[in-house]
């Protein structure tokens, strides 16, 4: 499809597809981990020139000490099923979200567990993430993944 047709959000998500092509199409990998944070991480190596830790057998890759060890900075902790303005976010910010069902399980229980699942912002309203048992893509990060959205960390540049 020519520009000329197309909308500016599919012209936006067409580019990012052509700079992230070899993110994009990752199959999953592991049963739980590396799941997500692979995709996180290939990002970092590849486009930050950093390699994150191996969280490999600990659920703790999106906890406050995990963030605080790989320089990370909170910018804003948004709440769970609350929609928060976009604008604050830059290109590179990792997003974290819970994405639990929970009406399957203890809301309180819910509210207290770390965060499940991460993606890297890529600018003009677009995340690369991978979904479990999914190839990696890039999506709009749309109204239901900002109410889903619990973390926004910026790499430290002090």
């Amino acid at each position: 499809m020519s520009e000329f047709n197309q909308n500016p959000v599919e012209i936006a998500l067409e580019k990012l597809e052509e700079e992230f092509a070899d993110l994009i199409g990752i199959p999953w990998s592991g049963r739980r981990y590396p799941g997500c944070y692979k995709i996180v991480q290939k990002y970092a190596q590849t486009r930050l020139g950093r390699s994150l830790k191996d969280f490999s057998g600990l659920y703790t890759s999106f906890m406050d000490d995990a963030v605080s060890e790989e320089d990370g900075v909170w910018i804003d902790r948004p709440t769970w099923g609350v929609d928060w303005d976009m604008s604050i976010l830059q290109k590179s910010d990792l997003l974290l979200f819970k994405v639990y069902d929970t009406e399957m399980g203890d809301v309180e229980k819910f509210n207290k567990r770390a965060p499940n699942h991460g993606a890297v912002y890529l600018g003009d309203g677009f995340m690369l993430h991978q979904l479990w048992q999914e190839d990696s893509c890039i999506v709009r990060l749309d109204v239901h993944y900002r109410k889903c959205c619990v973390g926004i960390v910026r790499e430290n540049a002090t």
